[in-house]
Order: structure tokens, then sequence, then C-alpha cells
């Protein structure tokens, strides 16, 4: 079981070593039996958030480490799990090689130790909620953002609707990013059906922003695609090899041939079309974000800001960083000459090129 385990979450041998004393120094508690009973009933219903509860309860009372601990003690009902699932072993490999990442992410926020406390993310991945299918991660779940999508039979294109009450930035964006409070010139969005028009704000999907002047729709003319509720696939993109077109191509096959679903839907750094102002537009990741058609999503922080300097990293931190990479550099400079990056949200419509 230990060689197995460790190749599908690619620890290492001293990882699985403290796993183990720690394990050893517990294995008799009453609360680390409860938490694994526990863990085993939520787990075969595919309950994530249940999970989630459990980890977090593990990992408040017992430390950090505990997370691994469990995920170790839960592997032989992780593999039933997707063997019942009809998931292939090396898909479940892929999907828990994420342990791995997150793993070292902890060991470089508090050098000298080891532990996760992404566990979160990671117990979506233990209940096959998400899978990675080649270089992509996928996950289905609502829309939950508050836009319709049409498609315009007139005009032949898809077509995006802000919901009613979003209030937006002078520029067409929601809410205040910056955490300052009020947006000198926020407005809010209005979203109606009078007689047989759609009266709404639309969204511009190449820039990701939202229209301050309502267009008038007929009706008519609009076959409804999408709403709050409806079951998209989420795409995630994990750390690791590039985002070639031909391995990102592969990605979306796979999770179309799975799941065939009615969109792709992504909500990411990677979707900003600041982006496009500081990188090659034949780089790998301008063509990633050019093929979503974008929507603004409320954010705190860029995630840009995380994902390329580092966990916590502000604003004021990134102007002074020492860069030790292009996109750093880049990023950096851009910033510093006032440019904006920001988390975009976007979809796909399928069949893919549509």
């Amino acid at each position: 079981m230990c060689i197995a385990f460790k190749e599908d979450t690619g620890l290492t041998d001293h990882h699985l070593n403290l796993i183990l004393s720690q394990y050893n120094q517990i294995k008799e508690l009453p609360l680390h039996r409860t938490l694994v009973e526990q863990s085993k009933v939520v787990l075969e219903r595919q309950d994530n958030r249940a999970l989630y509860e459990v980890f977090d309860q593990g990992f408040k009372e017992l430390g950090p480490l505990y997370p691994l601990v469990l995920i170790y003690c839960l592997y032989p009902a992780i593999i039933a799990l997707y063997n019942r699932l009809g998931i292939s072993d090396a898909v479940r490999q892929a999907t828990l090689s994420d342990t791995e990442l997150w793993v070292k992410a902890y060991e470089i926020q508090h050098p000298g130790l080891t532990g996760l406390d992404r566990y979160g993310w990671i117990c979506r991945g233990l209940c096959a909620k998400v899978l990675r299918l080649g270089r992509l991660e996928f996950e289905q779940d609502p829309f939950r953002f508050p836009y319709s999508i049409y498609y315009d039979r007139h005009l032949f294109r898809y077509r995006t609707f802000a919901q009613d009450s979003l209030v937006c930035t002078d520029g067409g964006y929601i809410g205040d990013s910056s955490g300052s409070g009020s947006v000198s010139g926020s407005w809010s969005t209005t979203h109606s059906i009078i007689e047989d028009f759609l009266v709404a704000h639309e969204v511009d999907q190449s820039l990701g922003r939202i229209s301050r002047t309502p267009v008038e729709v007929p009706l008519s003319d609009l076959t409804p695609i999408c709403t709050q509720d409806t079951l998209v696939l989420f795409v995630h993109i994990p750390e690791g090899e590039p985002l070639t077109p031909s391995l990102v191509d592969a990605s979306f096959s796979l999770a179309q041939a799975r799941y065939n679903p009615t969109l792709f839907v992504c909500d990411s750094w990677l979707l900003d079309p600041e982006l496009s102002l500081v990188l090659p537009p034949e780089s790998n990741i301008c063509h990633f974000m050019q093929r979503f058609r974008k929507f603004p999503v409320s954010f705190t922080t860029p995630q840009i800001y995380e994902r390329v300097f580092g966990f916590g990293a502000t604003q004021a931190d990134i102007e002074a960083w020492g860069c030790t990479t292009s996109l750093q550099k880049k990023v950096q400079a851009h910033i510093i000459g006032g440019g904006i990056f920001r988390t975009m949200g976007g979809y796909i419509p399928t069949p893919i090129g549509t």
C-alpha cells in the first residue's frame, strides 16, 4: 500500500516516514478513529464539503501533518471509490498528485515543516468530484456567476447579460476589488423583461467588462444557454507543464468525451485580458486566455499576485520584489506603470469552437 500511496500522491519517502510516525502515535486515539470512520462514510457518498469538515477538525486538533495521515488511512477507500466510478488508475493518480503540489507549497510557506492546509481543494479530488484529465482538471458544478448566457439566433453569436443589482466600477467590473470601501463612479445593473424584450447590461466578452448602458434584445432572437443554476464543467489549471495548445486541446477532448458539458467555465488570473499587454500573442498563456468568452468576477486580491509571486503577496510586495522570472519582471513593471490585473471569468461553449 505504501508504494501505491506514494505513486498516487507524489509524496517522498521522507513524507511517508513522517506520516507513519504520526499515525503510530495517534492510531489508538478515539478522535482519530472517529475521524477516519466519518471520512469513510462521507467519501462513499462523494460529499467533499462534509469531508472538508472532518479534515478541518483533524487539522485544528491534531496538527498540520494530520490531513496527510488521514489521506493515508483513507487510501484503500479512495481506490475503491474510483474503481466503483469506473475511473482509470491513470486518472486517479493524476488527480491525487495534486497532494504533492500543496505539500510543497506548505513547506515553502513553513520552512522545516511538512503539512497540508489546502485540504478543502484536496477533498474534491479524494471524492472524485474533481478529475485531472491530461493537463487540466475538471469539475461539474452549477454555474453560480450572476449572468445569463444566450445564443442570439439573429446575430449568430453567444451573448452574456448581467443579472440585476450588480454594483459595478466605472470601468464595468464587479464591486470594489481594492477593499477600500465605496467606489467612485459606481453604478448598478438592471435586468428585466419588458413586453417581448430583454433589457439588460451586456458583457463585452473580449474585455470582460459590463456595459454601463443597457440594451434591448427581442426575446424571440435568444435561446437560453446558461443561468446561475445550470450545471457546467469548471476548468481548473494545476501547476506543472506549460499550457501548450496541443496539451490543452487534448484535455478538453477528454473532458468532452467524459462529461459532454454545455459549457466549459473557468475563473482565473490566466483569463485576464490585461495579460495581452505584457505577454506576446503567441505565448501559451495568451492562447489559453483567448479561448474563453470573458465576464468579470468579484475578487479581493488579484489571483496573479499569489500564483506568480507567492501566497500573501500584496501590491506593495510586488513593486519591491526581487524578480527571478521573466513573467515576474513583466508583471511587476506593468503594475509599477499603473497597470491593473484582475481575476477573470470566462466560458467556452461546446462543441469546442462554436
